[in-house]
């Protein structure tokens, strides 16, 4: 009855599915597939180039400075001052500790001991319009005789010796110059006087001179002992070497004056002072008198002494190239 109908229908709805199922599971015809060609992979496109890298400049190294080489000086020179006839026969600079070495013989011409060592400000090297002071460790010399000295002199760092000149004596004063560069030395060399004669002082005392020099230096010391030295330019020292004798029997007796008369009229007195005593019957060799005079020293001169015990004064003309 009415139950029947819903059953027919599911049975309807059952042979669709299936007719469905059928026709979906049935095969197709069979299609020939296309042929297709073997074809390589695609190459993948090339990446493209990179940004330049931009290398940063380096910074040169600064050229390191030639260092500089000891220098070896060949030096020759004679000169003449203060007393001193001096040999510089070479040295060495070194530029890495601003040393200056400048090696020296040293013969002492007066008739005093001395020592080099104590020339002090008297030494330079002038460079560059300066004038550097030199030193000496040691120096003492016998009079008459010679000593090797080294002249030691640290200068500044920019130093060269092609331009230095090794100096003995300030500028107000006679000096001597060695240019390091082996240029030609220079200096005032004292010169011989040719003068003789005797002085009489009285009865019994006498003065003999034996030789004479003109020379750009000072006297010091003591008549039988002088000591040369530094002198200013404007002056000479007028220097006499003689035999004092006493023939008194008895007494002694003193020269205790010398002065000479200059020729623009003026008098220098000696200096030293003169003081040589003469026991009776005495004879003293090597003794000087020495005097002050203005340069350059030319003319007509009178040495003049006088003796204490009899007052006497006597003199003897002399003259200077």
């Amino acid at each position: 009855m009415s139950i029947r109908r819903p059953l027919a229908g599911f049975v309807a709805l059952g042979l669709l599915a299936a007719a469905c199922s059928s026709a979906a599971g049935t095969p197709s015809p069979s299609v020939a597939s296309p042929s297709v060609a073997s074809v390589a992979p695609a190459t993948p496109s090339a990446s493209p180039s990179p940004s330049p890298t931009v290398k940063p400049t380096p910074t040169p190294s600064p050229t390191p400075s030639p260092t500089p080489s000891p220098v070896t000086l060949t030096l020759a020179a004679n000169v003449w001052w203060g007393g001193y006839s001096i040999a510089v026969s070479g040295g060495n600079y070194d530029p890495l500790k601003h040393k200056l070495n400048i090696e020296a013989t040293f013969l002492n011409t007066s008739t005093s001991n001395a020592d080099v060592s104590t020339l002090g400000a008297e030494i330079n090297v002038f460079w560059n319009s300066t004038y550097i002071q030199g030193y000496i460790p040691v120096g003492a010399v016998p009079a008459g005789g010679t000593v090797a000295a080294e002249i030691q002199v640290t200068v500044p760092k920019d130093f060269t010796t092609d331009t230095a000149v090794l100096t003995f004596g300030q500028p107000t004063e006679h000096q001597a110059m060695v240019p390091l560069n082996g240029s030609a030395a220079t200096s005032e060399q004292p010169t011989t006087l040719t003068v003789s004669g005797k002085i009489k002082m009285g009865k019994f005392v006498t003065f003999t001179i034996t030789s004479g020099k003109i020379m750009p230096a000072a006297c010091s010391g003591y008549g039988n002992k002088i000591k040369f030295g530094a002198l200013k330019k404007d002056e000479m020292s007028i220097i006499m070497f003689g035999v004092a004798s006493n023939v008194d029997p008895v007494s002694d007796a003193q020269i205790d004056q010398a002065f000479i008369n200059v020729p623009d009229g003026t008098t220098s007195a000696s200096l030293p002072a003169t003081v040589i005593t003469l026991a009776s019957k005495a004879t003293l060799r090597d003794n000087g008198v020495c005097f002050n005079v203005p340069a350059p020293g030319s003319g007509a001169y009178k040495l003049n002494m006088h003796e204490y015990r009899s007052k006497a004064t006597a003199s003897v003309a002399f003259q200077v190239p």
